[in-house]
């Protein structure tokens, strides 16, 4: 099965070369994760994007920024990270690129979702449906693209923030079935995650019970979170059922909501967290040892 799986993406045609930045001076390359923009919106694709401060809006033309890891300390895993903001925002600096950085440090090959915003001003958008597609397509891009990376296609995880963790539960939880006879190729590989990482995710996307064994997680919130966020005991909850199936789940004592990678708290947990996420990379075999 893993034989023919890694057959098909090897087939598939759609040279990452053609969508990348061409200059590495310009930062991290970019691809874009349909030719001609997302389905249904094809006509927006060129409107621009917005940025200030801490927030990236008009998201039209979803996006994938890739972080490599140093020459020498690659692994074989990749991560899609999706970054939080309501579905109003994207954080895509505290909780898209500098996460990216820090697996890409670990030996994991990070790429960074820009997703369209369901609940921006004027938006035509949804997050069930356009929002989740957006990922949806980004698992499917990577593992098509995992030669590319020298990727393992049965390696592909999601890393999500707040709503970014709402959209990693549904592609993770609900996943969707690939169509074998789609007209696109990368349509037709698996759109489920091998490994969630979720860090105070919100609670869509989060079903009574899943009915197959979810993948190996990484949960992560604080106690005094008080955002509305998903209680990490529903999304427990759940793996109780598959006791098999590792899970690892952190409760921090304090750091409320929205602490990103911890770099701006004086609580030691919280700005030292991503050492337990690479503890438990090391652990699930997902960075080099």
């Amino acid at each position: 099965m893993r034989l023919l799986f890694a057959l098909m993406a090897a087939c598939l045609v759609a040279p990452v070369a053609q969508a990348q930045s061409p200059d590495k001076s310009a930062g991290p390359p970019v691809v874009y994760l349909w030719p001609k923009g997302q389905p249904g919106f094809e006509a927006r694709r060129d409107i621009p994007e917005q940025h200030a401060e801490w927030w990236w809006r008009s998201i039209n033309n979803p996006s994938l920024t890739v972080f490599t890891p140093p020459a020498g300390k690659a692994g074989r895993a990749a991560v899609i990270v999706v970054p939080g903001g309501g579905h109003q925002n994207v954080v895509f600096g505290e909780e898209g690129i500098k996460p990216a950085q820090y697996l890409a440090s670990q030996g994991v090959t990070a790429f960074a979702l820009k997703y369209v915003l369901a609940r921006e001003a004027g938006s035509p958008y949804s997050i069930e449906g356009d929002a989740q597609a957006d990922l949806i397509r980004a698992v499917r891009w990577v593992r098509a693209h995992a030669a590319d990376y020298n990727i393992d296609p049965n390696k592909v995880g999601v890393m999500g923030f707040s709503a970014g963790g709402e959209l990693t539960s549904m592609v993770t939880f609900t996943p969707k079935t690939a169509d074998a006879n789609a007209a696109d190729p990368i349509d037709r590989l698996s759109s489920r995650p091998d490994f969630l990482i979720e860090i105070y995710p919100g609670p869509l996307g989060i079903p009574p019970t899943v009915f197959a064994a979810p993948p190996p997680a990484f949960l992560l919130t604080a106690w005094d979170d008080k955002m509305g966020v998903a209680d990490t005991n529903v999304i427990e909850g759940l793996y109780r059922a598959w006791p098999d199936v590792p899970l690892e789940r952190h409760v921090l004592s304090g750091g409320q909501h929205g602490f990103n990678m911890g770099d701006r708290s004086k609580l030691k947990a919280v700005h030292d967290w991503r050492s337990r996420l690479g503890d438990w990379l090391a652990d699930q075999g997902l960075s080099p040892q």
